[in-house]
């Protein structure tokens, strides 16, 4: 299974790469790269990366509310960067929560997740757009936290390229290694947590059952990712690429 990729100006830093598909095939590593904000990322950190992993695109998933003033070094370096905001755009992000938050309960949970893609359909399709070019590649997506729109994006792709739904809910709650760093990043970025320290971390948690919840509900829906994918407009052929690219 593939492991945190250690950093120090950002955190959640992984690659999708290295999983088995259940045809026995797998995904190649150093193309598929997640992360949480790369806003600290410094300049020396941010040229070790591209010697290791030479990031063509980066796909930024965070609504314009969540932008900081800087981008970190690491933005300039690579050639293509694609705001895709998954969260409607033409609200505040403050407005976006508290309609979910009526909706679906506060907190972060499958229906929620799965919201997410009926809402958004044109964001992910411009984000599928990306992974079916090749010359996209290495991609790094990342939103805020690295764990909720990136690791549906994570979710999507590894459904689509096979690899069975224990192994993808594994994956996500791997973030959950990553909430101490999460809560520190917020917080010095002047946002106001309720709560002790204690409390606000188990509230950014990544338990197994959210992705469980939101692949049953993929699945229930649509039957798998690519149905869902073929129904953004995208054919059979266009998926035989990305998985021709991306599987040994």
């Amino acid at each position: 299974m593939p492991q945190m990729i250690e950093t120090t100006g950002t955190f959640n830093f992984r690659d999708f790469g290295g999983y088995t598909t259940s045809t026995g095939r797998q995904i190649k590593s150093n193309l598929l790269l997640r992360c949480g904000s790369p806003d600290l990322i410094e300049t020396d950190e941010a040229r070790s990366l591209q010697e290791t992993f030479s990031i063509r695109s980066i796909i930024d998933l965070r609504h314009p509310d969540e932008l900081r003033p800087t981008r970190g070094a690491l933005v300039p370096l690579v050639d293509n960067r694609y705001h895709l905001s998954v969260i409607d755009d033409s609200q505040s992000m403050k407005s976006n929560t508290a309609a979910l938050d009526v909706a679906y309960g506060v907190g972060q949970s499958g229906p929620r997740y799965f919201s997410l893609l009926e809402r958004g359909e044109t964001m992910w399709r411009e984000v599928i757009s990306v992974v079916l070019d090749p010359e996209s590649y290495p991609i790094l997506a990342h939103c805020t936290a690295g764990k909720d729109r990136t690791g549906l994006t994570a979710a999507l792709l590894l459904d689509l390229l096979g690899v069975d739904t224990d192994t993808i809910a594994e994956d996500y709650a791997l973030s959950s290694r990553s909430a101490d760093r999460l809560y520190d990043y917020l917080i010095e970025g002047g946002r106001e947590l309720e709560g002790t320290r204690e409390e606000a971390i188990e509230r950014m948690l990544t338990p197994r059952t959210y992705m469980d919840d939101f692949l049953s509900l993929l699945h229930k829906n649509y039957g798998d990712a690519e149905t869902y994918i073929k129904k953004l407009g995208f054919t059979e052929s266009d998926i035989n690429d990305i998985r021709q690219f991306l599987l040994e």
